[in-house]
């Protein structure tokens, strides 16, 4: 009996062996966003530097809180654009204040729902900026293409990353899950999100909901589905324009964006 648990030891040390591999530090690119999302993939970065990546953070001359330090351990690549801090700061106050001084009603949440949807306009207007500053950017761009990144780490609210991890050939993962209703989440993810017990994001619900709250839920996809496509539907058409190929994002078809992984910073301190 000894003998044969001896055996069944040494078997699966020696399957142990078999299966072990070098690792690997890695050079990781980051495409972030300010305010609260930045405190957010801080923490991510800095407990992977802790672990052994080196990290490399691409920052505007316009930002508001990356605020790059002279001893720090990542190093910060800045890029230029045309504005000023006052704008993504006059933004960031907008929306701050439209959600906490102005939440929606039953009678007021298709104003509230516009003006969200004005002030996503103006984001994306200066998004749209901060991308064509990286990517029209020759010299730029031929930097990240020789420093061999492993991958690009993208805070998805604020997009571009994920088209600067396609034009730089590696993959991208995302540090949270944002869009409202889970819409890109749902139609270019692909992630399982049934009504009757996923409750819808901005609803304010819970995953334990009554009949009535169900049928909110149903409605909430619904609405915000219509808010996500009028707001940032146009992004397609930017994304098949830079990549030189026609993508699109819908429940049949995948675009080729879809690679959708989320970074929880608790789950990193384990």
């Amino acid at each position: 009996m000894k003998t044969t648990t001896s055996k069944k030891y040494l078997q699966l040390l020696l399957f142990q062996v078999v299966l072990l591999g070098p690792v690997f530090c890695g050079k990781i690119l980051v495409w972030p966003t300010e305010g609260s999302h930045w405190l957010n993939m801080n923490v991510i970065i800095q407990e992977l530097i802790r672990r052994g990546h080196s990290f490399t953070i691409l920052v505007s001359n316009a930002t508001l809180y990356i605020q790059p330090k002279p001893k720090a351990t990542e190093k910060f690549e800045t890029y230029y654009v045309p504005f000023t801090k006052d704008v993504p700061e006059g933004l960031i106050n907008g929306i701050v204040d439209l959600w906490i001084n102005n939440r929606p009603t039953i009678l007021t949440f298709w104003q509230f729902y516009k003006e969200l949807g004005r002030l996503s306009v103006d984001w994306q207007e200066m998004n749209k900026m901060m991308c064509d500053a990286v990517l029209t950017n020759q010299e730029l761009m031929a930097r990240l293409q020789g420093s061999g990144f492993d991958m690009l780490l993208s805070d998805p609210v604020t997009p571009c990353g994920e088209l600067l991890a396609l034009k730089l050939g590696i993959p991208f993962v995302y540090s949270l899950r944002f869009s409202p209703a889970f819409t890109l989440e749902r139609h270019c993810g692909k992630i399982p999100t049934p009504p009757s017990y996923t409750p819808a994001v901005l609803s304010e619900l819970t995953d334990h909901m009554s009949f009535g709250e169900r049928v909110k839920n149903f409605v909430s996809y619904h609405l915000q589905d219509y808010v996500f496509r009028s707001y940032w539907g146009h992004w397609d058409m930017y994304y098949s324009k830079a990549l030189g190929k026609l993508l699109w994002c819908n429940h049949s078809k995948p675009s080729d964006t879809s690679l959708l992984i989320i970074v929880c910073p608790y789950d990193l301190q384990s």
